[in-house]
């Protein structure tokens, strides 16, 4: 494996040099010195008036030193990459150009990431996870005025998690990440006659469960699956599993579910606010729709956001239901939060219960704890019932403290949080709690 420096001399005296490492495993022969000088025009990274000289330097380190031989391919490659690379670095800010000049378009995106403990009555670990709260995603945003009532934009946005807070367990610690897109949709907003989407996106239903206030959303909210979400209730009367065999039973997935929507392929319209609120409806794929009425005003310093919604899934399910979420944050940064939803089962197993939610969180939000930013914390409560298994009265409830520290001129949030699961049904198990502590950090550009 070769390894090549990269070394940025700017021309003017404000700027300091730069000196980037790359790494190549490109194999060569012997040592090759290659020199590229370039000269651009910052104007185009948004950089200044003055055009700067960038002299690139890769030094290949190798047994022998053979300069007098052509550099390869992925020499030029390199090095023109790093050129570039240099060049952006050096530069004040980055302006993304568009092919229209009537376009505005961002790029923006963050990464979070944390470690969490987790601990199921049978054994324990730490884990390197992606926080599911608020997966780590990246995205273009373009719009266009095209008159003085009519915007027309797309959003663009992908999603990458490696090991995601949902999805790890005992028997899968590592998961690799991947892309995942999490929005491709083109929008009509007009002033007086609502918005219209088409592609994938949130249906109205996406966040119904979750309208929260609390400032600490980010490390808890009513989607208690997002932390812990595959790990495994034991029964501590069961025998125990042979070497070599996966253990059975109950996920925290499989017990606690807050009916919440998410996004599909889909039409999309909302209405125009009116005294604060506003009604949705959407279609998707496979027969997927829901109607949902939001709500969203400031009293007397008190602001409130609530959401109710009716849901079907189509093909990919034979119920309907209703859920909904209300939140209010009070001038002192006092905050309560409020969510529920019950489900028709079409084909209720004999003897069985409909699924049931019921969820609470109480906040404050101090802003004058630290002066790097805003502190928020937060206790919540929910019970879950017969989310999966409705003929065993099946109970979960999920118990939390959270905590996030606002790092407003640093574009960071750190967060901490605690978690704790239970699980009851009417069958003689006796299943042991999970326990969850997690912290970290999320950036934003």
């Amino acid at each position: 494996m070769l390894q090549a420096a990269v070394h940025l001399i700017c021309g003017s005296s404000d700027q300091l040099p730069l000196q980037i490492s790359l790494v190549t495993d490109e194999v060569l022969p012997g040592g090759i010195l290659f020199s590229l000088e370039k000269t651009i025009p910052l104007g185009y990274y948004d950089a200044g008036c003055c055009m700067q000289r960038l002299i690139v330097q890769i030094l290949f380190e190798g047994e022998n030193k053979m300069k007098n031989q052509p550099p390869s391919a992925g020499a030029v490659a390199l090095a023109a990459g790093a050129a570039l690379l240099a060049a952006a670095a050096g530069a004040s800010a980055l302006e993304i150009k568009t092919g229209n000049d009537k376009v505005e378009l961002q790029l923006k995106g963050h990464v979070n990431r944390a470690l969490m403990y987790v601990d199921d009555g049978n054994e324990s670990n730490v884990f390197h996870v992606d926080n599911t709260n608020s997966e780590t995603r990246v995205g273009l945003y373009g719009k266009l005025a095209a008159t003085e009532t009519l915007t027309i934009g797309s959003n663009f946005e992908l999603q990458w998690q490696a090991n995601p807070s949902d999805k790890v367990s005992m028997e899968e610690e590592s998961i690799s990440g991947d892309f995942k897109e999490r929005l491709a949709e083109i929008y009509f907003d007009c002033k007086k006659g609502g918005k219209f989407w088409l592609g994938r996106g949130k249906m109205t239903s996406d966040d119904s469960s979750e309208a929260d206030l609390s400032g600490t959303e980010l490390a808890g909210n009513s989607g208690v699956t997002d932390v812990g979400g595959g790990f495994m209730f034991h029964d501590s009367k069961a025998a125990p599993v042979a070497i070599g065999e996966k253990p059975k039973g109950s996920t925290v997935k499989d017990v606690f579910n807050s009916m919440d929507g998410t996004r599909y392929n889909r039409v999309r319209y909302d209405t125009p606010k009116l005294a604060g609120f506003s009604l949705g409806a959407s279609a998707a794929e496979q027969d997927i729709a829901d109607v949902s009425l939001k709500h969203s005003s400031e009293l007397a310093g008190m602001k409130v956001e609530g959401v109710l919604t009716w849901y079907t899934p189509g093909d990919l399910g034979d119920y309907s239901q209703i859920n909904g979420s209300l939140s209010a944050l009070f001038n002192s940064g006092f905050n309560l939060t409020a969510a529920g939803g019950t489900r028709d089962m079409n084909n209720m197993p004999a003897g069985g219960d409909d699924p049931v939610f019921m969820y609470g969180k109480v906040g404050y939000i101090c802003k004058e704890l630290f002066s790097l930013g805003s502190t928020a914390f937060s206790v919540d409560y929910g019970v879950f019932e017969n989310a999966k298994k409705q003929d065993i009265e099946q109970k979960g409830t999920a118990t939390g403290v959270q905590m996030v520290q606002n790092l407003s001129d640093w574009s960071t949030e750190l967060f901490a949080a605690y978690r704790g699961y239970t699980l009851e049904d009417k069958t003689s198990a006796d299943y042991d709690d999970i326990t969850i502590v997690m912290g970290g950090a999320r950036f934003k550009f």
